[in-house]
């Protein structure tokens, strides 16, 4: 059989299962049941991730859940924080320069564990010009605080969006 009838007899199957799976349509989406998304009470920290801008390095919460949380910013010189939970004074474990507290609020969980889990490990270092690390402080009650180790530069600048919703905090170099 020469050639050329192979590859349109290959062709022509191709074709025939390409058309069968047009007019059936696409497979039927089954639901997820551990869809961070639907799955949260109220608002779920997932996952933290930074980058370099020209001006600035960026931390990005990403949020599950719905709605948005408060958030408040405290400077610490020496990285000691107070737990709400167990009532005790702790040094966060990444090292820098300066410190910057947040106080994630309104129903907001990061479990350790679970469909919700917050993804990114609870202390991370990161090697940007002013963000110098993440780590994942405390938790409790629909509280929960993470502690940023900065280097040289403590400017910066915190803000929410949506679709997804996220959390942003800009520090300035």
């Amino acid at each position: 059989m020469p050639k050329t009838s192979i590859i349109r007899q290959v062709y022509a199957a191709g074709a025939a299962v390409a058309a069968a799976l047009v007019l059936a349509g696409p497979a039927p989406a089954q639901a997820s049941t551990t869809s961070p998304v639907t799955s949260c009470p109220n608002i779920c920290v997932l996952d933290a991730r930074a980058g370099a801008h020209p001006d600035f390095d960026r931390l990005v919460f990403d949020l599950g859940g719905t709605g948005l949380p408060q958030v408040r910013a405290t400077a610490s010189a020496d990285g000691m924080y107070h737990t709400a939970g167990d009532d005790e004074i702790r040094h966060l474990q990444i090292s820098g320069k300066s410190y910057l507290l947040l106080d994630v609020s309104g129903g907001v969980v990061a479990l350790p564990s679970g469909p919700d889990a917050y993804a990114t490990p609870r202390v991370q270092s990161v090697s940007l010009p002013s963000l110098k690390g993440v780590e994942l402080a405390a938790g409790y009650e629909g509280n929960v605080t993470f502690g940023l180790a900065l280097g040289d530069h403590s400017q910066y600048k915190i803000f929410t969006l949506t679709s997804p919703n996220r959390v942003v905090v800009d520090v300035y170099h």
